[in-house]
């Protein structure tokens, strides 16, 4: 996804969140720096079996621990939302089991920040899947922008202006 081919309001709401989440662990620095220690991290560190990761300034944490075959369907489910809009269009019906599987799996996992040593931060929460919509369950966008997408889109999103 590029950041430029957003909507002004997508762009300002997508800006808005992602300063308030890096904000309270510390700022867009310490907020930086969680996504590219996420990224150097091998393997992935969603798949650690505590379902903790430890970055340079706090942890990540996960209500659940996610398994190898999970992580690879969620991301193949990303590439496909991204590309068509929407996950389960057109699947056969062996994908469609697994993506469905993986959906059932991850719709109560909740993603936590935890800053450490920062006076009045509190981190903040995220699910990775978004149901709001009933039959069109999407993947979060702060899940895809920690997790998938380049730096570079958060660097755009943090320091885009809102114009009125």
């Amino acid at each position: 996804m590029n950041f430029n081919n957003l909507s002004n309001e997508t762009k300002a709401k997508l800006h808005k969140e992602l300063l308030e989440n890096a904000m309270s662990v510390g700022g867009k620095n310490f907020f930086l720096q969680m996504i590219e220690d996420t990224r150097k991290e091998k393997p992935n560190p969603l798949l650690n079996k505590t379902a903790i990761f430890h970055y340079t300034s706090g942890k990540v944490s996960l209500s659940k621990s996610i398994y190898k075959d999970t992580l690879t369907t969620l991301f193949s489910a990303m590439r496909k939302e991204e590309k068509d809009g929407d996950m389960l269009d057109g699947l056969k019906p062996k994908e469609y089991k697994n993506f469905m599987n993986m959906m059932r799996t991850l719709k109560p996992v909740e993603v936590q920040v935890i800053p450490k040593d920062i006076e009045n931060c509190t981190g903040f929460k995220f699910s990775i899947l978004d149901s709001t919509v009933e039959k069109n369950t999407k993947i979060t966008l702060m899940f895809k922008i920690i997790f998938f997408y380049n730096i570079e889109f958060a660097k755009k999103a943090l320091n885009y202006e809102i114009k009125e």
